[in-house]
């Protein structure tokens, strides 16, 4: 297998969007919940999968398909790992051969077109994975869909797309708060599917809600940065934008 030190390709990002890898991230989540069916376990799923993609795409490593051991990881219970890999058989988006699972063709063609349009560093592999990301993005937005979830078990991907553009505009553009109308644009979401998901994050004190001192009509939305969550978010968020710097490094 090639290493990270080869030379990846970058995709044409979206039309004025940060390629910074927290902006990736926002992105590839935000396209992923445009194609997932909405329900109360869709950020369970959504765990789920970031969990094996990042083994296949992440990695280029198969997962194992030992429902237990699968199961401890996510923290999930057996049951619902196997509804959810004998879903995926069926699909055709995964094969298990032996004790390993392994992606197929319409997986990987899938994933390559929304990196692509994340503007992602991808590198070409000419394995059954098919290409392989330049640092652990799917893992790490697995990883903040548990942090998440830890806190507030019935969160949704939609609050969690909120959270990374909320994250997204601290660090990369340095702005503190964002409107509705904001987040509307950025995830590209309705007003009113984002009403819910505000209303759920501001009561679970995951974010401040303020009128604009400037025109009370205005809501502004600011993260919760006083709680241990945000700590934790915070902490998991430099914790991966290290590890991109260091791929970046590698790569000259």
């Amino acid at each position: 297998m090639n290493q990270l030190a080869d030379s990846f390709i970058l995709r044409q990002a979206l039309p004025k969007r940060s390629r910074h890898a927290l902006s990736m991230v926002t992105t590839m989540s935000s396209l992923a919940l445009a194609q997932m069916q909405t329900s109360k376990t869709s950020l369970r799923t959504y765990r789920l999968k970031c969990h094996l993609n990042g083994q296949f795409f992440d990695l280029n490593q198969a997962c194992t398909a030992d429902e237990v051991a699968l199961s401890r990881v996510v923290n999930e219970p057996v049951a619902f790992v196997r509804r959810y890999l004998r879903r995926a058989v069926l699909k055709n988006r995964m094969e298990i051969i032996g004790q390993e699972i392994w992606p197929k063709m319409g997986l990987v063609r899938d994933h390559r077109a929304w990196f692509c349009k994340a503007g992602q560093l991808i590198q070409e592999r000419d394995s059954v994975f098919g290409f392989q990301t330049a640092y652990p993005s799917i893992g790490f937005a697995g990883d903040f869909a548990a942090l998440v979830l830890k806190h507030a078990p019935g969160a949704t991907l939609t609050q969690v797309c909120i959270l990374l553009a909320l994250w997204e505009a601290k660090i990369v553009f340095r702005q503190s708060q964002l409107t509705a109308r904001d987040l509307a644009s950025r995830l590209g979401l309705c007003k009113s599917t984002l009403s819910t998901a505000i209303m759920g994050l501001v009561g679970s004190e995951q974010l401040v809600a303020r009128a604009d001192p400037n025109d009370d009509r205005i809501v502004l939305l600011s993260l919760r940065l006083d709680k241990a969550w945000g700590q934790g978010q915070q902490d998991l968020i430099h914790s991966f934008l290290q590890k991109r710097s260091v791929c970046r490094s590698a790569l000259g």
